[in-house]
């Protein structure tokens, strides 16, 4: 009992900080923006991924993750983190392909358990 309350005050104290890079910062390929967004690694080959909530848009995050892996911890496939971002874009928009990102700040974090694969 004691373990499962010091787990959800863990949790509790990741969603309610804001942490940020300093290393993230707007490029030549437009300003940084924010979004309200899914976090999720993809195990198979460790693309780590935004989906912006609404669109069928992907942003590969390729830098500011660090925090979010620690939340996941060591079964990141289990779990989706959604949350509001801050991120810089990295390359030009290319339509139907995936945008590489940097997250320059992120806060509202919810950890949320992934439903089984029915296929």
């Amino acid at each position: 009992m004691k373990y499962a309350f010091a787990m959800i005050a863990c949790v509790f104290a990741f969603t309610s900080a804001a942490f940020c890079s300093d290393a993230c910062v707007q490029t030549d390929y437009g300003k940084c923006f924010s979004i309200h967004a899914r976090y999720a690694v993809y195990t198979a080959d460790g693309m780590e991924v935004l989906w912006p909530v609404g669109t069928h848009r992907l942003l590969w995050a390729t830098s500011g993750t660090e925090q979010l892996d620690t939340l996941l911890g060591d079964r990141p496939s289990d779990f989706f983190i959604f949350g509001d971002f801050d991120v810089c874009p990295l390359t030009r928009e290319i339509p139907g392909e995936m945008r590489h990102v940097c997250i320059k700040e992120m806060k509202n974090l919810r950890q949320v358990k992934r439903k089984p694969s029915t296929r």
